[in-house]
């Protein structure tokens, strides 16, 4: 039919510390249109002796009602096999290769973004894990370390492997998340690719993403991260929901969810400050709020301030 779209598949990105478990239960609690959960990557693991606790943020009884998909970090073949069986045996069919990560503690020892200019390594990883996984297999990556051009590389060889998809995120890892995205670089990249690419980067709000959605008109699937927390109505916001009337109550709702589990299973008040203030660097702009008042929540070292705080901001 002339002018007909199919929907758009749209995924939660992971941001590290952030997205927990935790975080995720009160979020879907309140807000949707999220089709998967990117979980905040873990480490792989090459032994069969590990502790419970590296898991801990992917067992089964947390994600009930979400659709969660683990992260692995790694540059070893047979740690990231022995770390899939143990997410299959709790239940996960899918598992995503991080190869984006852009932080220099990672990627000078060639993980996450420091892996992208070793195609001839990304080669060996693949032949092994894809001949011995019994999950689909997802990558997550950027255009390159340094170099944008590094990507291009990488295609050929991915698409000699059967991957479910491939999310780019389109800047280089030195550049972090400061920047402007690099749609031509996405654009040569997605091109490339046999297998359905994700765009993944600073969708903002609903125009940039009519906008992507124009530039890229064979692109299905996105992936958005910080903004679908600074708005959190954005994701139905895509999806055609129209105006939310009540947007502070729902927001405050979700807050206090968020803020009653974080005391319930963190140990004293400087970790749920801590928690609760990064989720604010995030949700500060969801609704126009005086700086003082989140300034306010900053500086504050005591529960009794920060529910002083942030009681300002939710009932005026």
């Amino acid at each position: 039919m002339r002018g007909f779209r199919l929907p758009p598949i749209l995924h939660f990105a992971p941001l590290h510390g952030v997205t927990n478990r935790v975080f995720r239960k009160a979020y879907f609690n309140h807000f949707g249109g999220f089709d998967t959960v990117l979980a905040p990557f873990i480490l792989s693991v090459n032994t069969t002796e590990f502790k419970k606790t590296h898991f801990k943020d992917l067992v089964p009884e947390d994600r009930a009602g979400i659709p969660l998909v683990p992260q692995i970090l790694s540059n070893d073949a047979a740690g990231f096999l022995q770390t899939s069986k143990i997410l299959a045996d709790l239940g996960y069919g899918e598992v995503n290769w991080n190869l984006g990560c852009p932080y220099s503690m990672v990627a000078n020892k060639k993980r996450g973004s420091g892996l992208l200019p070793f195609p001839d390594l990304v080669e060996k990883f693949l032949e092994r894990v894809c001949a011995g996984l019994g999950l689909s297999l997802s990558i997550k990556l950027r255009l390159g370390r340094k170099d944008p051009e590094e990507i291009l590389a990488l295609m050929p060889i991915f698409n000699a492997y059967p991957l479910k998809k491939i999310i780019i995120h389109p800047r280089i890892g030195i550049q972090m998340y400061k920047g402007e995205v690099d749609l031509e670089g996405f654009a040569r990249a997605a091109e490339m690719s046999k297998h359905d690419v994700v765009y993944n980067g600073d969708i903002r709000d609903l125009k940039t993403y009519e906008y992507l959605q124009a530039r890229f008109p064979s692109v299905r699937e996105w992936m958005i991260g910080r903004w679908a927390i600074s708005d959190p109505f954005l994701p139905a916001a895509i999806r055609g929901a129209g105006p939310v009337p009540d947007r502070v109550r729902r927001i405050g709702a979700f807050h206090d969810e968020l803020y009653a589990a974080y005391r319930g299973v963190l140990f004293g008040p400087a970790h749920v400050l801590d928690k609760m203030k990064e989720v604010w660097g995030l949700m500060g702009s969801s609704f126009p709020v005086n700086g003082k008042e989140l300034e306010r929540i900053a500086r504050t070292h005591t529960l009794e301030g920060y529910e002083s705080a942030v009681a300002s901001i939710f009932r005026g």
